[in-house]
C-alpha cells in the first residue's frame, strides 16, 4: 500500500505550455483574489550584471538572463541616486524564477516589493553583517480566484518572455500567427482533403505539423491535442453550416491553452516531475549571525524531498564574472569583492563549476555541521525536465557553452524525521566552515559603524532642516532627495507643484531649509534643490549650445523652492552604503559534497580560493 502524499499547497511541475518542455508553478489549494501564493520570498541583489546586459566579455553564465528581475520590481536599492529605477538585476528564487507568462491569461501578480531588515544584526558588532540579503518578503498574490490544480501565470511583459529552444513562446503576436495558420491554411486544407485522408493519416499529418523539423516560434503554440479534438472544436465553433468558418473573435490556440492549464491534484501529487514547494517557510534563524532560516511547515519523514531546485550554472568563468570592482566609499581607491550571490551558490575546491539553486525557500537553508544537519543535497536519480543525468558526465567547458537551458537540479532530502516548526539545516562543507571561523576570528567593525542606520529604520515623522542637521546630523549613509516639480509664482519665486504621477523615478539632491505646518497635522518644506544644467545654458549661440550639450558638460545649480509636500521628499540610503557592500562582509560558496560531485567536473584548482582583488587587470 502506497503512503498517502504529504499535504502541499504549491508545486513546481511541468508547465501546461508546450509539451513538457519547461517547468511551471501550480497551486494545490483554491485561492481567493489577493491571497498570498506560497511563502514570501527572498530577493538577492546582483551586481555582476546590468539589467538586460550580461557581464561584458563573457558568454559563460548568460543562462542567468532568464532568471532575473529588474531590481526596482522588488524595491532593491538604487545604484544611481537620481533614478530609483537604476538598480541592477535581482534574483528571486522560487516563484520569481519559475513562473511562466501568458499575457491575457495571467492569474497572479508575480513577485513584487520587499522588506529590508538584517534580522537584528548590526555592522558595528556582528560579523554576519552583509553575508546575506536584507531584502525579503517579496510576495506573489492571486489576481483572481484560482482553482486548485491551476498553473500560475503572470503578465510580466511580452518583452521578457524568453525564446528557449523547444519551449512554447506565448507572445500574443505569435499566438495570433498560429491561429491564422490554423484557420486560414490548415483547416481549409484538411477540409478539401477530408475524404482522401483516413483518421490515422490526419493524426499523423497533424503530429508532423506540430513537430515540424524547421523550428518556428509561432508553431510552438499549436494545440498539443489530437487532431480529432481540434477539428471537433472547430466544427462546434463554426458560424456556418456545411463548412468550418471560425468567428473572428475566437482563438483556437488560446482555447486549448485555457483547457489544459489546470492539472488534476492527483497528477501533481504523483507525477515524477512534480515537487512540493512549501515544505519549508522562512523565519528568523535560531543560529547566531545567520539572519533568516528555513523551517518545516509540516512533519517531514526521513527521505522526504524537502525542497527541489533547478540549478543555474556557470562553467568556467565564475570567478571573473562575480568579481565586482568597487569605487570604495569606505576607503579611498578601488577594491574588489565577490558578488553576494556566491553565498547562495554551490561550488567545489577542485572545480570551476558554480551552481545557483532556485526553488521554494531552499535559499533560506542555513549551515549546521555533520550530524547537526537534517537535510542533504543530491542529484535526482532520473531524467527530469530540468535535470539531464548525462550532464553529470560533461566537463566545465560544456557548461561554459550551454547558455540556453537548465539541465541540472538538486533535491534537498530529509536525513531524519523533521518536526513541524523545526529549523532545517544542511552541511555547507568543511571549507565553508573553515572560512567562516577564520572570518569570525579576524573580523573587525569599520570605523564609525556604530552610527549606521538604514533608512527603513528611521522613524522620525518629519525631515530635519539644514540648521537642525548642523547640531544633530543624520547618519553618514543617509541623505535627502526630492522630486523636481515646481513653477514660478506671481512674485517670481519657485513654488512646489503637486505631483499627479506617483510613479516618477527621478530624484534630485536637496537640502531642507525650513519646516512649516500644512494646517492638517503634517508639514510642508522650503528646500534648496539641485538641478544640473548644461554648462552652456546661458550661451546665446545656438550652434555652440548644441555642441556643448553633446559634450555632456553640466554645471551644478541650486534653486530655492517653497512649500514642498512631504510626499516629494525622501530620506534615502546613499548608493553602495548598505551592509552587503561592506568590505569586511563574508563571502564563500556552499560546497558540493564530495559524495555527489561528478568526476567530470574536477578541473581545479578552485579559483574562488584566491581573493578577488588578485584578478589581473
Amino acid at each position: 500500500m502506497k503512503n498517502k502524499p504529504l499535504e502541499c499547497h504549491t508545486y513546481m511541475a511541468p508547465s501546461t505550455l508546450g509539451q513538457d518542455t519547461n517547468m511551471g508553478m501550480y497551486t494545490g489549494v483554491d485561492l481567493k483574489k489577493n491571497d498570498v501564493v506560497n511563502w514570501p520570498e527572498i530577493a538577492v541583489p546582483l551586481l555582476f550584471r546590468e539589467w538586460g546586459e550580461h557581464a561584458k566579455g563573457f558568454t559563460d553564465g548568460q543562462l542567468w538572463e532568464r532568471y532575473i528581475w529588474e531590481g526596482s520590481v522588488v524595491d532593491i536599492e538604487t545604484y544611481v541616486e537620481t533614478n530609483t529605477e537604476a538598480s541592477k538585476a535581482a534574483f528571486i528564487p522560487g516563484i520569481g524564477c519559475t513562473i511562466n507568462a501568458v499575457m491575457d491569461m495571467n492569474n497572479i501578480e508575480s513577485t513584487h516589493g520587499s522588506k529590508y531588515d538584517t534580522a537584528g544584526l548590526h555592522r558595528s558588532r556582528d560579523p554576519g553583517s552583509g553575508a546575506f540579503s536584507g531584502y525579503h518578503s517579496s510576495i506573489t498574490s492571486a489576481a483572481t480566484e484560482i482553482p486548485a490544480g491551476s498553473e500560475l501565470l503572470a503578465a510580466y511583459g511580452e518583452e521578457w518572455i524568453p525564446d528557449i529552444p523547444g519551449v512554447q513562446v506565448t507572445l500574443d503576436l505569435l499566438m495570433d500567427e498560429a491561429d491564422d495558420f490554423l484557420i486560414d491554411e490548415y483547416i481549409p486544407f484538411m477540409q478539401e482533403n477530408d475524404k482522401q485522408l483516413s483518421a490515422d493519416a490526419k493524426e499523423a499529418l497533424w503530429e508532423f505539423t506540430k513537430d515540424f523539423p524547421v523550428y518556428s516560434q509561432a508553431m510552438t503554440n499549436l494545440p498539443r491535442d489530437a487532431w480529432s479534438e481540434v477539428e471537433k472544436f472547430a466544427i462546434e465553433s463554426s458560424s456556418a453550416e456545411g463548412q468550418i468558418k471560425i468567428p473572428d473573435d475566437l482563438s483556437i490556440v488560446r482555447h486549448f491553452l485555457r483547457k489544459h492549464y489546470i492539472r488534476p491534484l492527483e497528477w501533481l501529487q504523483t507525477h515524477p516531475n512534480s515537487y512540493c514547494q512549501d515544505h519549508i517557510r522562512p523565519d528568523r534563524s535560531t543560529i547566531e549571525q545567520a539572519g533568516r532560516g528555513a523551517f518545516a511547515t509540516r512533519d517531514l519523514p526521513a527521505g522526504t524531498v524537502v525542497g527541489y531546485a533547478p540549478l543555474i550554472h556557470i562553467g568556467k568563468d565564475g570567478r571573473e564574472i562575480l568579481n565586482i570592482q568597487y569605487s570604495d566609499i569606505y576607503k579611498k581607491g578601488t577594491r574588489y569583492m565577490y558578488d553576494l550571490i556566491i553565498n547562495y551558490s554551490f561550488g567545489h575546491p577542485n572545480s570551476t563549476m558554480l551552481l545557483t539553486p532556485y526553488g521554494g525557500m531552499v535559499n533560506y537553508i542555513n549551515h549546521a555541521p555533520g550530524s547537526a544537519a537534517n537535510v542533504k543535497v543530491r542529484f535526482p536519480d532520473k531524467e527530469l525536465i530540468a535535470h539531464k543525468p548525462e550532464w553529470l558526465n560533461r566537463d566545465p567547458e560544456f557548461f561554459h557553452r550551454a547558455i540556453e537551458k537548465i539541465g541540472l537540479s538538486f533535491e534537498y532530502v530529509a536525513l531524519r524525521y523533521i518536526k513541524e516548526g523545526e529549523e532545517v539545516f544542511m552541511d555547507y562543507g568543511p571549507l565553508w566552515e573553515q572560512a567562516w571561523e577564520e572570518h569570525i576570528r579576524t573580523w573587525e567593525p569599520l570605523e564609525e559603524s556604530e552610527n549606521y542606520k538604514h533608512s527603513s529604520e528611521w522613524k522620525e515623522p518629519f525631515f530635519r532642516t539644514h540648521d537642525e542637521l548642523e547640531m544633530d546630523p543624520y547618519p553618514e549613509n543617509l541623505h535627502t532627495m526630492c522630486l523636481q516639480s515646481y513653477a514660478l509664482d506671481d512674485k517670481g519665486e519657485f513654488v512646489f507643484v503637486d505631483v499627479m504621477d506617483t510613479g516618477i523615478k527621478e530624484r534630485w539632491y536637496c537640502d531642507v531649509m525650513a519646516r512649516k505646518s500644512d494646517g492638517q497635522g503634517g508639514y510642508v518644506y522650503d528646500i534648496d534643490l539641485r538641478i544640473d544644467r548644461a554648462a552652456d545654458d546661458d550661451d546665446d549661440d545656438d550652434d555652440d549650445d548644441d555642441e556643448e550639450e553633446d559634450s555632456g558638460d553640466l554645471k551644478e545649480t541650486w534653486i530655492f523652492v517653497k512649500d514642498v509636500a512631504s510626499s516629494a521628499i525622501f530620506l534615502t540610503d546613499k548608493s553602495f552604503s548598505t551592509d552587503w557592500h561592506l568590505p569586511n562582509a563574508f563571502r564563500h560558496y556552499i560546497q558540493i559534497p564530495d559524495s555527489v560531485m561528478p568526476a567530470a567536473w574536477l578541473n581545479g584548482p578552485d579559483p574562488f580560493q584566491l581573493p578577488p582583488d588578485d584578478e589581473e587587470e
